[in-house]
């Protein structure tokens, strides 16, 4: 089964390398997609680029087998970038992967079995381990919990095109139907495998600021109810273990549920955390 990865990025480091460590020999192709898109203009260089090294990374990371695709540029949105890289993915699947999304290889392998094994299946959706500040604590929000799991593994059937990127959504031209409305395999049948994603989204400072100031350029702290620079400030910033009672009674540790709070991880890590999560935690 030949599956096509697709990654767009804005400043992806130190993630990145863990990311492409982690697929790239089950890839079949690896579309990257970088820049800004149009809100996000602050956080790039003129050019729209990354300015924190992702695009030198990119660039030098060992490609025996001709697999990477860099395409750069200024985007409207993030749906736009990820209907470019339907343009060029010839895989079967399309696997979408964020700079900061890492899976275990033997996750990947077994889904890629089950997929030789029913090539009728159109989507695949996975439950996440947000991990917060570190590597020993994730989010927990019942609201996340509830949600049908992340969308990120898709049947190529052209012509199709995603429909928007929250949550990716792709549809098919000739069946006139979106691929999780036909053979969706679900979060909870991966989660029974002992599946997941692993999503390192708010461990680094600069990650997290990064999201507050894009997220108050779309003005969904309003919608949340949320002072996003208070909350940065004082929940994020001064968050520790010793003290993660005290601040969490106070502010919510995931923007979008006002009841979230973090718990211990006890799981492992993938593999090709490992270098990186040493670095780190060394520094």
């Amino acid at each position: 089964m030949k599956i096509s990865f697709i990654m767009i990025v804005l400043n992806g480091m130190p993630f990145v390398e863990a990311v492409l460590e982690s697929i790239y020999d089950m890839a079949y192709e690896i579309v990257i997609v970088e820049g800004a898109v149009a809100k996000c203009m602050f956080a790039a260089n003129s050019d729209g680029s990354s300015n924190d090294g992702t695009i030198e990374f990119i660039k030098g990371y060992p490609d025996p087998g001709n697999k990477i695709k860099l395409i750069q540029g200024i985007w409207p949105e993030k749906c736009e970038m990820q209907n470019k890289a339907l343009g060029i993915a010839t895989g079967d699947y399309i696997w979408l992967v964020d700079s900061d999304e890492v899976y275990k290889k033997e996750d990947i392998t077994t889904i890629i079995r089950m997929l030789d094994d029913d090539p009728t299946i159109t989507q695949v959706n996975f439950s996440t381990f947000h991990f917060w500040k570190g590597f020993d604590h994730i989010l927990s929000s019942k609201i996340l919990k509830k949600t049908p799991g992340f969308f990120r593994l898709f049947k190529l059937e052209k012509p199709c095109f995603f429909t928007t990127h929250r949550p990716p959504t792709l549809f098919l031209k000739q069946r006139q139907k979106c691929t999780n409305t036909i053979h969706l395999v679900d979060n909870i049948t991966l989660e029974q495998k002992g599946i997941y994603l692993y999503h390192y989204s708010y461990v680094l400072e600069k990650q997290v600021k990064q999201k507050i100031m894009l997220y108050k350029r779309y003005g969904w702290g309003k919608y949340w109810g949320l002072d996003l620079d208070n909350w940065y400030e004082n929940c994020f910033l001064k968050w520790t273990p010793e003290n993660k009672e005290t601040i969490e009674k106070n502010y919510a540790i995931w923007t979008g549920d006002k009841n979230s709070v973090t718990e211990r991880f006890t799981g492992s890590h993938p593999h090709s955390m490992g270098p990186l999560m040493a670095k780190i935690l060394g520094e």
